[in-house]
């Protein structure tokens, strides 16, 4: 799908154009923005040429690959944000190609980006109200970007209170691989904050002929946001990692408990053991096998261990 929209700012107009109408636009000194969802990168060089991009420099940065956040290629400017979404407790990230050069703006997302959905929803009342420049639409993304890792933020505090919750109540052994799973996603969404706080920054100080000089304040407020995501993020994953030291420390504690319990047991039959043993041996000659109290006597002695024991035990606070 792809949707195309000038920006008269000289006239405070804005509509939709086809393709085709992109070099008369252009022609006529208007803004363009092109949003390209899902298209087959090979089907974009007239549309790029159309907005003066050179297709040849620009497709080798659309390819889904590649790792560079940040590039500036000849009359233009290339960048790659990644949008964090937590959804059934599972983390995915989809990543946001921008185009950038004097007359236009390019979007390129190979999956829907919650931030680009809710740009098409608010870019026609916040150009008629607040905007000065073309710049307006960079603050736009970043702005709906840094709402959208608020709300994955706020998705991975609530797995870390229900995993808290269940540590607290009666886990299984699935309880590992959960907490597991959700530390691993808290580090890739950590990874990919870094990634767009540094883009910001890097957009916010160095000077370019793409991003107007009143729009860079606004996306250093923007790495600002980032950076306290990036705390906060920091500090569920501690939660996260003292609840779990908390619940191996109550399930060592419980260990301990139940093997004082055994050894206090082993310590009384012990004794008990070993004259049972004696007395088991098949010697011919054992005195007190043919004396009159021998019984009444043995489970005398064993009462007197039992008892010396328990009094030893409470005196010490074994028990």
């Amino acid at each position: 799908m792809m949707t195309i929209v000038s920006f008269d700012f000289e006239h405070k107009q804005v509509r939709e154009i086809p393709a085709g109408a992109v070099p008369a636009a252009r022609a006529a000194g208007l803004y363009c923005w092109a949003d390209v969802a899902g298209e087959d990168p090979a089907q974009l060089p007239p549309l790029l040429a159309g907005l003066g991009f050179d297709p040849a420099a620009v497709l080798p940065m659309l390819q889904p690959d590649r790792r560079t956040v940040h590039e500036v290629a000849p009359a233009c400017l290339h960048f790659v944000v990644r949008e964090a979404r937590l959804a059934a407790g599972v983390m995915t990230f989809a990543a946001l190609d921008v185009l950038l050069n004097q007359g236009s703006l390019v979007t390129c997302h190979r999956e829907e980006v919650d931030a680009i959905a809710r740009l098409r929803e608010t870019y026609r009342e916040d150009f008629l109200k607040f905007s000065k420049s073309p710049g307006f639409l960079l603050y736009e993304i970043a702005d709906h970007l840094v709402a959208s890792y608020r709300r994955a933020l706020l998705g991975c505090s609530e797995a870390v209170e229900r995993v808290q919750l269940k540590l607290f109540g009666e886990p299984d052994d699935g309880i590992f691989k959960q907490v597991a799973a959700l530390t691993r996603d808290i580090l890739a969404f950590r990874r990919v904050l870094l990634d767009s706080r540094e883009l910001l920054h890097e957009l916010a100080a160095r000077r370019s002929p793409f991003i107007s000089e009143t729009t860079q304040p606004f996306l250093e407020l923007a790495a600002g946001a980032l950076e306290r995501l990036g705390g906060d993020l920091t500090a569920e994953r501690d939660v996260l990692s003292e609840t779990l030291n908390l619940y191996m420390g109550m399930v060592s504690h419980r260990s301990n408990r139940l093997l004082k319990r055994l050894t206090m047991i082993s310590i009384i039959f012990l004794p008990l053991t070993f004259f049972c043993g004696v007395y088991g041996m098949n010697f011919q000659f054992m005195p007190e096998l043919h004396w009159k109290y021998a019984y009444a006597g043995f489970w005398i002695l064993v009462a007197s261990i039992i008892a010396t024991l328990l009094y030893l035990m409470r005196r010490f606070k074994w028990l």
